[in-house]
């Protein structure tokens, strides 16, 4: 049977410190994605629907998304 390869200490190390995250191009914050839902109100039959969209939101449109 093949011998198990351990990893070091140092390789632990360094995968628990790398960071996975898409960065913005603009502000070089990471982009976290969340769920925007807007509703919608139609007029003529009075019903209320919900539009879901994915949005990365950093500084650059944090005060669009949550007004």
């Amino acid at each position: 049977m093949a011998k198990r390869v351990s990893k070091g200490f140092a390789d632990k190390i360094s995968k628990a410190l790398r960071d996975y995250k898409k960065h913005c191009a603009v502000c070089g914050e990471a982009i976290e994605f969340i769920k925007h839902i807007v509703t919608v109100t139609d007029s003529t039959t009075k019903s209320i629907r919900f539009k879901e969209k994915i949005v990365g939101v950093c500084n650059c449109n944090r005060n669009e998304i949550y007004k």
